[in-house]
């Protein structure tokens, strides 16, 4: 190895917006089947559904394909991408979550959904999930 090998490279992505408040993280499993996730995915936890990203789940393939609302509370904000696969059976994906912190509002992300993240920041804020305006540097 060369002494002034450059081996990796840091690209800011603005996730996180300051550190006024705690940043707290907590492993989860995520529900199998939702395909990647990307970091920055708001994750709601569900009695019935476990860990998932957005608040609808999809059955089925096809025509036989089955969309409903899942009920649940603001969970955390993924901390990485993640690909859960596609099969729905599968078992959980270990993943890593944000419980708290203050978040860029436009890195923050739903999967999934009609309504936006503001339909969220009330519920967000109870769990202690604040969202911020971060002025772009490039």
């Amino acid at each position: 190895m060369k002494m002034f090998e450059q081996i990796g490279e840091f690209k800011p992505d603005s996730l996180i917006a300051s550190q006024e408040f705690p940043i707290l993280k907590e492993g989860i499993g995520l529900k199998a089947g939702q395909g990647v996730l990307k970091r920055g995915s708001l994750i709601i936890k569900s009695e019935n559904a476990g860990y998932i990203a957005g608040s609808t789940s999809t059955t089925g393939e096809g025509e036989s394909a089955k969309t409903e609302e899942i009920s649940g509370e603001i969970f955390g904000i993924l901390t990485d991408d993640t690909d859960t696969g596609e099969d729905a059976s599968a078992d959980n994906i270990p993943s890593v979550c944000y419980q708290t912190g203050i978040f860029n509002r436009e890195a923050v992300m739903t999967a999934g959904e009609a309504a936006g993240l503001a339909a969220y920041e009330y519920d967000m804020r109870k769990a202690g999930i604040y969202l911020r305006n971060v002025q772009k540097y490039e």
